[in-house]
């Protein structure tokens, strides 16, 4: 019946063809979420109609000369330039919501079905098709008679008790027809739009977003899936007993699985875990996780990229392939993720990396800020949350994350638990008690609490602190080297660390902190990595900032650290004697700097000296970690981070913005400064001038590796020069160079260079 429509210009593929594959797919989601959503017959027909007129507006004129125009084949009537074609699909269903209901005065009861139709191709803005409304469009009356003879067969094979409901749609038709539609969306009374917006902002319906995400996520769902020719992502069969062998291989076997791995593979609600490095939470974590249903993400949420696409890697070899061997089961995504897939499969293409930045894998590793932004209706975050629905979500160190970030990950795991059944599973080495006790609050009365109490008593590292500077330190450092120790130098600033690389220059070192370009810090820890396990027993140095804290998995003989909040010196510690050796690490503490103090940790005041002094309490002695944690306590005591004004604020941001700035359902549009997820970390991407010449001729993939990012207040100041043929690509004026990364030229504000 739809056959002489065409819907792709790929195959030719025909309008019928398409919608066939879309209900198909949308069906095999009614079969897969129909018994756990909770929602009525009502609701699955709306989404069934929703699937079955998206493409109504295919059938135009417009659409259908734009395709023959592609073709190079002549058009079947001139005059009708192309528009949208959702427009007019869910122009048709917001003329039957308001038909059937003109004479109570009142909208359709659930326009989420109208609103998924219209944007789902397209972000849900306040000038939503604004260039199409005064355009001229015709859909020829065979045509329409031959959609409807289509939908009526379909309807009757699926819901033929609800025969009439097109006899209403067809009416609605003949109504709109012969008029400009722009009425039904854009007149403040008449409208379906701003009507129903206004009614959720009046009455505080944040509960209504749910319903848009579940009928926009089905439709875009099963869109993708057929215009992908593909099958839904096949669900994951690991269990516990699958993963239990995994991790066997780890670990050798089931018997020598730690206590914190068994308990979580028996734990069915949310966890918080307290446990060191190198007690296996990674492997806790999965176990937990694997006792969800088929259907249930897994979604492994990290700090920073680098640790993030080492637990892929691990992750893929645990999952595999799907048993059609079409997809793996495992997915990574974050600000470059995309880059880091195409070094290891030169064929990953746009639409792979699109489903995967959607959560549509069974299994996904991502930054937390792939979680968080669903939150402020930035990206696919309507396919994104609803892949979140009774996901088993691991949020891994989460004492990474400063008190601004910390309210929006408690924000969201409030929403995600109320409205989506989402479950956690909180991991960390080192968190203060009542920080602790916070979290065990947010998810709930029947959250279990876990402590490795077996690592916690062991010892593994020595600590020295002092009153010598880093330089009058430097003897030590040379003889470990000599000695042939790894040893790892950390300090606060980027400046500090690039003027120690030139400082050792005769050793060799590598140094390694956030303001390198992609391609270049790839390639540093991919060096950093070779070398220890290459040459183990060579000495080596490696100065780093605090990106060591939670990226790199490596394991030294001596840390030289400047002082830093104590769960900082903690993390960095663990980067000693990892593997907890037959003898100690040596850890060094040496005071910071007053620009540290004045301009990275400024928070909780005080807390750099309070640090220094309680380690002085324990000189050259080997601490066990729960000392390290009685230390935090000690430290954070009058410290509570519910009364911080960034957390507070945090926790109300998200709703707030999307009440003010979205309706809730509007995607955001507002400035990059309000929906920022990490504190202090408001960057911009940018490629160091020295790189524009050379970049001409580039590829995209080539430019993307030559990024890096840095503070929106330099660009401001020093305002970059746009690629003449991808305008998104800026070019700043710096200098670069590979061993020492970026620095900025002098007329920059040296107050504000100290972000690592």
């Amino acid at each position: 019946m739809l056959d002489h429509l065409l819907a792709k210009t790929k195959d030719r593929e025909s309008l019928g063809k398409h919608t066939d594959l879309v209900l198909g797919a949308s069906k095999a989601l009614q079969n897969r979420y129909a018994d756990v959503l909770g929602e009525d017959e009502t609701f699955w027909f709306d989404c069934f109609i929703a699937a079955l007129f998206h493409d109504f507006g295919k059938a135009s004129l417009n659409f259908q000369n734009m395709l023959s125009k592609a073709l190079n084949e002549p058009v079947i009537e001139k005059g009708y330039e192309p528009m949208r074609h959702e427009f007019l699909s869910g122009v048709l269903l917001a003329a039957h919501a308001l038909l059937k209901n003109r004479k109570r005065q009142d909208i359709h009861p659930n326009p989420a079905q109208v609103f998924a139709v219209l944007t789902h191709h397209k972000d849900f803005t306040p000038d939503l098709f604004s260039k199409d409304q005064a355009k001229q469009w015709k859909i020829r009356p065979e045509d329409v008679n031959a959609f409807f003879q289509y939908a009526r067969q379909h309807v009757m094979e699926n819901y033929p008790a609800q025969a009439g409901f097109l006899n209403e749609l067809e009416a609605a038709w003949a109504f709109i027809a012969p008029y400009p539609v722009e009425s039904l969306l854009t007149i403040k009374d008449r409208g379906i739009v701003e009507p129903v917006l206004r009614d959720l902002i009046e009455n505080d319906r944040y509960e209504y977003r749910k319903t848009y995400i579940l009928q926009k996520a089905l439709l875009v769902i099963a869109d993708w899936t057929a215009s992908g020719h593909r099958n839904l992502e096949e669900q994951l069969q690991y269990n516990t007993d699958h993963i239990r062998k995994k991790v066997a291989e780890r670990v050798k076997n089931f018997d020598d699985f730690s206590k914190l791995q068994k308990k979580s593979a028996t734990i069915a609600g949310n966890v918080l875990a307290i446990a060191p490095t190198g007690s296996g939470k990674t492997e806790a974590a999965l176990l937990w996780a694997s006792q969800r249903e088929g259907f249930e993400k897994i979604v492994y949420l990290l700090p920073t990229r680098v640790t993030s696409n080492s637990l892929y890697l691990r992750l893929h070899e645990y999952f595999g392939r799907a048993a059609d061997n079409q997809d793996d089961y495992t997915a990574i995504v974050h600000s470059s993720a995309k880059l880091f897939r195409l070094e290891l499969d030169e064929t990953y293409d746009n639409f792979s990396y699109l489903r995967e930045a959607a959560f549509f894998k069974a299994v996904t590793v991502a930054t937390v800020d792939q979680m968080l932004t669903q939150g402020f209706n930035i990206g696919w975050w309507e396919m994104k949350t609803f892949h979140l629905f009774r996901a088993r979500v691991i949020l891994d160190e989460i004492h990474a994350y400063a008190p601004y970030t910390l309210g929006l990950i408690v924000a969201t795991i409030r929403y995600l638990r109320t409205y989506f059944q989402t479950q956690f599973y909180v991991m960390t080495a080192t968190m203060p008690t009542k920080l602790q006790t916070l979290l065990a609050y947010e998810l709930g009365d029947g959250v279990t609490v876990l402590r490795d109490r077996e690592l916690l008593e062991k010892k593994r590292n020595v600590f020295h602190v002092t009153d010598k500077t880093i330089d009058q330190l430097q003897p030590d450092i040379e003889q470990d080297l000599v000695d042939g120790k790894k040893v790892l130098i950390v300090v606060n600033t980027v400046d500090e660390a690039i003027r120690l690389y030139d400082q050792y220059a005769a050793y060799s070192p590598i140094c390694y902190h956030s303001r390198f370009i992609v391609k270049h810090r790839t390639e540093k820890e991919g060096a950093i990595l070779a070398n220890e396990h290459e040459k183990p027993e060579e000495g080596f140095l490696l100065i780093a900032t605090q990106v060591v804290e939670v990226s790199l998995d490596i394991d030294y003989q001596a840390l030289y650290t400047e002082n830093a909040p104590i769960d900082a010196i903690i993390q960095r510690a663990g980067r000693i004697n990892r593997k907890r050796g037959k003898l100690p690490g040596k850890i060094t503490v040496f005071p910071h700097s007053e620009k540290a103090e004045k301009f990275i940790y400024d928070y909780p005041e005080g807390i750099l000296t309070s640090t220094f002094d309680e380690l002085k309490k324990h000189q050259d002695v080997a601490l066990s970690e729960q000392n390290l944690l009685d230390m935090v306590d000690a430290v954070y005591k009058d410290w509570n981070v519910e009364n911080e004004k960034l957390y507070v604020d945090a926790l109300s941001k998200q709703e707030k913005l999307l009440r003010e700035n979205c309706h809730y359902l509007y995607d955001f549009n507002g400035g990059f400064e309000q929906a920022f997820t990490r504190e202090g970390l408001d960057t911009v991407s940018v490629i160091p001038a020295r790189y524009q010449s050379e970049l001409i001729d580039a590829t995209i993939l080539e430019k993307s590796k030559h990024e890096v990012a840095v503070r929106s207040y330099h660009v401001k100041v020093n305002k970059p020069t746009d690629d003449a043929k991808h305008s998104w690509f800026k070019y700043f004026d710096c200098d670069y160079d590979f061993e020492r990364g970026l620095r900025f030229k002098k007329k920059a504000n040296a107050a504000l260079t100290y972000h690592y």
